[in-house]
C-alpha cells in the first residue's frame, strides 16, 4: 500500500500531487493555531483581573492556551516536514479537545447571552483546525 510519503533528509515528506494539497492545509493548520493561540493570550490579557476575581475561569482558560500553543507547535512540527505517526495522532487528538472545549464554551456563552463573537471564533478556529487535521491525516 502507497503511503504517499517519501524520505526527504531522513524525514517523511508528501511525494507528487500530494505535496502541493499537503503544502498549503498545514500551513492553514499552522496559521490558524496561530490565529487560536493569540485570540486567547489576548483575551488573558485584556482580563488580568480574572485571575483574583475568577480563578476557575482563569485556569480554564490558561489551559485553553496550553492547548492551543500545542496545537501551533504540532502544527509547525508538520509544516517543517515531521510526518510520524506520533506527531499526527497528537496533532488529532489536540484538536478534537479543542473543537470539544471550545464547541461546548460557546453553547454555555451563547445560553448565557454573553461573550459576544469571541467564544464562536474560537470555536471556529478549533473546528477549521480539526478538519484540517483530518484531511492530512487523510491525505
Amino acid at each position: 500500500m502507497k503511503s504517499g510519503l517519501g524520505e526527504v533528509g531522513g524525514r517523511s515528506a508528501p511525494v507528487g500531487d500530494q505535496a502541493g494539497q499537503r503544502g498549503w492545509q498545514v500551513w492553514l493548520l499552522t496559521g490558524v493555531s496561530v490565529a487560536g493561540t493569540a485570540d486567547i493570550a489576548q483575551f488573558l490579557v485584556g482580563n488580568s483581573g480574572m485571575f483574583s476575581s475568577a480563578p476557575g475561569r482563569a485556569a480554564g482558560s490558561v489551559l485553553g492556551l496550553l492547548f492551543w500553543i500545542c496545537l501551533t507547535v504540532l502544527a509547525f512540527s508538520l509544516a517543517l516536514g515531521t510526518r510520524s505517526r506520533l506527531v499526527l495522532g497528537g496533532t488529532l487528538w489536540v484538536a478534537s479537545l479543542l473543537t470539544v472545549g471550545s464547541l461546548a464554551l460557546a453553547a454555555v456563552h451563547a445560553a448565557a447571552g454573553v461573550g459576544g463573537l469571541r467564544p464562536a471564533l474560537g470555536a471556529i478556529l478549533a473546528l477549521l483546525a480539526l478538519v484540517l487535521v483530518v484531511r492530512l491525516r487523510g491525505s
